[in-house]
């Protein structure tokens, strides 16, 4: 039985194609004769109004001989090829149907329809093209002849108006198009390309175009403001953008001649304008630079145009630059790989900002930027960025400043360093480069078993370099980079480093080594740290352009120095900053055992001492011979008040501003003219001894190590001066 079934299953096999191929022989016969009759039986009896119409209009061109002989031909084949794939009535052959009832009722050249009727055949032939491409093919030639459409997805439509096309197939089937306007609908928004040529392809739905123009209209300019030529480009009309890689740009604000570069397209739904991102144009070179753009403002980098903004760009390696002038001098560089212009103004989410103080500046590597060109009023401010956290650094003052918002008006010379907007509350913190505080080190370290700040620098000293990435950083110390980064972000926020997110690096600040060194203890530092906390309106800091000082508000009070226990009480809480950490002010000096009370104090960093001009009065006091509970002696105040003279405050050696080393004779006051005591307020006794007459005149004297002093060690000399009563008398006074 095996034996005789092999040849009978051999038969089978070959002969189901055979059977299947004549099966698809019986729809279509291929005779023009008998297709009226077999096309009417294969659409059945299940169609439509719409489908029976076009059915019908098509037999009655069939039998009117509206077709060429050879397009009936090219249409007989077609109809097997789609009965060989799986093509149905409804709604394949309907469509085709219906396509062709079109290219008739338009009274175009024959052969408009047979190079269509080739293309679709060589479609069908290849098995790389779905049913439905074709069937796309078929629906999108019909929407061209009668409504100029290229597409319709159902969400993106593109149409070719105020032009005429025509069918081409030389090796292969395309539409040729001229001067058309490509309009691209994209819900409710469009964009267009003008005066377009080139050649469309609709089996693979690309248009090729020779040339086209681009306007900026939907983004409220002129077509005379800014237009981009076309040279050739690629449109995949399924798509609601594009993108030309060579075009031309007209813009006779920036340019006298046109520029090469980048073309982008989208459209997008806008309702406004001035919001409008698109088209874009960004230049090829980077190289550009335009004074005075806005009065004062000139910048240099490449240039893209995006809707109704205008960006200057640049690259990490080469970025772009605003150069802000004051009286004609360089005030402030802005560095950046984007800054957005705009008929308002400009803008920037990371910028690197110097502001130029004299030969020196004030610099921050990560801010965010705003510029108004209504009331010239430049802003920089902290973005989400956690760079953005690090302080600014003052080479002029030679201080880390820690503040939310800096702002300056152009035409004024004052900067402001403030709260962030909005914010009721100013916060802002003036800290000594050379600060140190063993327990905020100590603190540094946290549960691990290395200290940050160590191994930063061991690994700069191993890398030879003080800028390296961070990547190889990370692994040095074998660690994720994400570990290493939240790391190197960390110490950049606390003004060790200088951190470059753009391009990983970090660069190590002379203040990391400092850290180390003063922890050791091979190296002086300091304990100046300025706090300020005002309310709005008050500022935390204005800067005067004129003299270069730096007010600073909200003050409550600053240790000098902790070892010799110094420290100041502003009135107003306010004092004036000048270089290098230099201030003034008007107010209180605690030093030891001595209060100073007066005005114009200047405290100066270099020699560590403040000069007392106008003391109104100092009140003393001493230690007694009673001891506290822990053996130290009691602090007893002196009753007499010395008014009215001038001292200078020494509060340690210059190069001991640490106090790491003993110096017992700090701190010492010097005073530099006479000063008094008055009588006129004695309790019960108010009034009665005038200040005139009865007062007791003190030789300028210095004491030394005011931190201990007792009765005995206080001896002024002096005259004692006792109106008409008695005559002036040289005396010593406890």
């Amino acid at each position: 039985m095996k034996g005789r079934l092999l040849p009978i299953s051999a038969f089978l096999v070959f002969m189901i194609p055979s059977v299947m191929h004549a099966q698809e022989q019986k729809v279509f016969s291929g005779d023009p004769g008998r297709f009226r009759e077999e096309l009417i039986n294969f659409m059945g009896q299940n169609l439509d109004q719409n489908q029976k119409i076009n059915l019908d209009a098509f037999i009655s061109r069939w039998d009117s001989a509206a077709f060429s002989r050879a397009n009936m031909s090219l249409i007989l084949d077609l109809s097997t090829q789609l009965v060989g794939r799986n093509m149905r009535a409804i709604p394949h052959f309907s469509e085709f149907l219906e396509t062709l009832n079109t290219f008739i009722e338009s009274k175009r050249d024959d052969s408009f329809l047979s190079y269509w009727l080739t293309g679709m055949s060589e479609m069908l032939f290849d098995p790389g093209v779905t049913n439905q491409s074709i069937i796309s093919y078929v629906h999108n030639t019909s929407l061209l002849i009668k409504e100029n459409i290229l597409i319709n997805t159902g969400t993106v439509k593109w149409k070719a108006k105020e032009t005429d096309f025509k069918f081409v197939h030389d090796t292969i089937f395309k539409i040729v198009i001229n001067n058309a306007t490509l309009t691209c609908y994209y819900q409710k928004d469009s964009t267009e390309i003008y005066e377009a040529s080139g050649e469309y392809y609709p089996d693979h739905q690309i248009f090729r175009g020779t040339k086209g123009i681009v306007t900026w209209e939907k983004a409220g300019f002129t077509r005379s403001d800014i237009y981009a030529e076309l040279g050739k480009y690629t449109l995949d009309v399924t798509k609601n953008s594009f993108t030309v890689d060579s075009a031309l740009l007209f813009h006779s604000s920036y340019f006298k001649q046109p520029v090469y570069g980048v073309l982008s397209d989208q459209a997008t739904i806008s309702a406004n304008k001035e919001k409008s991102t698109y088209p874009r144009f960004q230049t090829y070179t980077r190289q550009f630079e335009i004074e005075n753009f806005y009065r004062d403002i000139n910048f240099k980098g490449g240039l893209a145009f995006e809707g109704a903004n205008t960006k200057v760009t640049g690259t990490m390696q080469d970025p772009a630059e605003i150069l802000i002038f004051r009286k004609d001098t360089l005030f402030m560089k802005l560095i950046s790989t984007e800054f957005i212009f705009s008929r308002s103004g400009l803008a920037s989410q990371e910028v690197s900002a110097r502001m130029y103080v004299g030969k020196d500046s004030i610099f921050h590597s990560n801010l965010g930027l705003s510029y108004s060109s209504l009331n010239r009023q430049v802003n920089l401010f902290r973005t989400s960025n956690p760079i953005s956290n690090s302080p600014y650094y003052d080479s002029f003052h030679r201080l880390d400043m820690y503040f939310e918002y800096l702002t300056w008006n152009m035409d004024s010379p004052e900067v402001q360093m403030t709260r962030a907007r909005g914010a009721a509350l100013g916060q802002a913190v003036f800290e000594s480069e050379s600060f140190f505080n063993a327990d905020y080190f100590l603190q540094l370290m946290g549960l691990d078993n290395y200290h940050p700040l160590s191994r930063i620098k061991q690994f700069s000293d191993y890398y030879y370099s003080e800028t390296f990435p961070v990547s190889e950083f990370a692994k040095w110390l074998n660690k994720p980079e994400e570990v290493v980064t939240g790391l190197c972000i960390d110490m950049a926020n606390k003004g060790f480093v200088f951190f470059d997110r753009t391009s990983g690096e970090i660069t190590v600040k002379k203040k990391l080594k400092d850290y180390i060194d003063s922890y050791a203890k091979r190296k002086d530092y300091d304990v100046l740290r300025i706090l300020s906390e005002t309310k709005a309106p008050v500022d935390n800091a204005i800067l005067n352009l004129k003299d270069l000082k730096l007010t600073v508000n909200g003050v409550a009070g600053v240790f000098l120095s902790d070892s010799q226990r110094v420290a100041i009480y502003p009135y107003e809480r306010k004092l004036t900053i000048d270089k290098n950490r230099g201030f003034e002010f008007d107010g209180v000096v605690q030093a030891g055992l001595f209060t100073f009370y007066g005005h114009k104090f200047r405290f100066s960093y270099d020699t560590f001492k403040i000069h007392l001009q106008n003391i109104d009065s100092i009140r003393m006091a001493v230690e007694t011979d009673k001891k506290d509970q822990y053996g130290n002696p009691l602090i007893e105040d002196i009753g007499n008040l010395i008014q009215l003279t001038e001292a200078e405050l020494y509060i340690d050696d210059p190069n001991n501003k640490s106090g790491l080393k003993s110096r017992k004779q700090y701190p010492i006051v010097n005073t530099v003219n006479y000063s008094y005591i008055f009588y006129d307020n004695i309790p019960g006794l108010e009034g009665i001894y005038d200040k005139k007459d009865f007062y007791f005149k003190i030789d300028p004297f210095i004491y030394e190590n005011i931190d201990h002093y007792t009765y005995e060690d206080i001896n002024l000399s002096g005259e004692f001066y006792g109106g008409k009563i008695l005559k002036p008398m040289r005396q010593y006074v406890i």
